[in-house]
């Protein structure tokens, strides 16, 4: 005989799947990117499937792509997100109270390096140099505008040095790319080796750096 029994009984001895925790947008979308990041860097961006990037955000495949309508949508964000625009905030980028060339180095110097040693920088810069043959075209047009901003933001830095009275002014264009010289040097090795980045080794890429960029930059 099969008996009924009363709905505060069934209440309490049915089992209720679980309900999916309805989170703020931004702190939704961010965790989408952090599983993005994961999902690329673990199997590539053309391997890399938008279900399993779902499951690691712990998302339905629909709610997925309710915010981003495709991997390359997803990318380019997560791109804008980790490198874009830090840059965009800190073209106007100076330190206080500098009075020397020397105190200017040292500053940058620490200032870069506190954008390399942010736990997403490496893994980007990774996902970038490995899949860039792969990468949609939307990307290169990307890359290019990228470039572009560091050229910017390292000619408004050292004509304000130069304005200061800190560097001479050259004869001909400086390639202010060579901001950068030591530390992309670093970089690549560092991606090379396959390895985290530790404190010790930004230690001592601190000195390396300051040494040759002042000899870099002075006449």
């Amino acid at each position: 005989m099969i008996t009924g029994c009363g709905d505060s009984t069934c209440a309490r001895t049915m089992p209720t799947a679980p309900r999916r925790q309805r989170l703020p947008t931004a702190v939704r979308i961010q965790q989408i990117l952090d599983a993005a990041l994961a999902e690329f860097s673990r199997q590539g961006y053309t391997a890399a499937r938008m279900e399993d990037i779902a499951q690691a955000a712990q998302l339905s495949k629909g709610g997925l792509y309710a915010h981003f309508p495709s991997k390359e949508a997803l990318l380019q964000t997560l791109l804008e997100r980790l490198l874009e625009r830090p840059l965009v905030e800190q073209q106007d980028w100076w330190p206080d109270h500098v009075q020397t060339l020397e105190q200017l180095v040292n500053a940058f110097v620490d200032h870069t390096l506190q954008r390399l040693a942010e736990p997403t920088t490496l893994p980007v810069l990774r996902l970038l140099l490995a899949e860039s043959p792969r990468l949609p075209p939307a990307m290169r047009d990307w890359h290019q505008r990228m470039l572009q901003l560091h050229a910017q933001t390292h000619t408004r830095l050292m004509q304000r040095a130069i304005d200061q009275g800190l560097l001479p002014a050259h004869p001909a264009p400086l390639d202010c790319s060579l901001l950068l010289v030591p530390l992309l040097h670093s970089v690549f090795m560092i991606l090379a080796s396959g390895q985290p980045l530790t404190p010790s080794q930004l230690d001592a890429l601190r000195p390396q750096h300051q040494a040759l960029l002042l000899r870099l930059l002075r006449p």
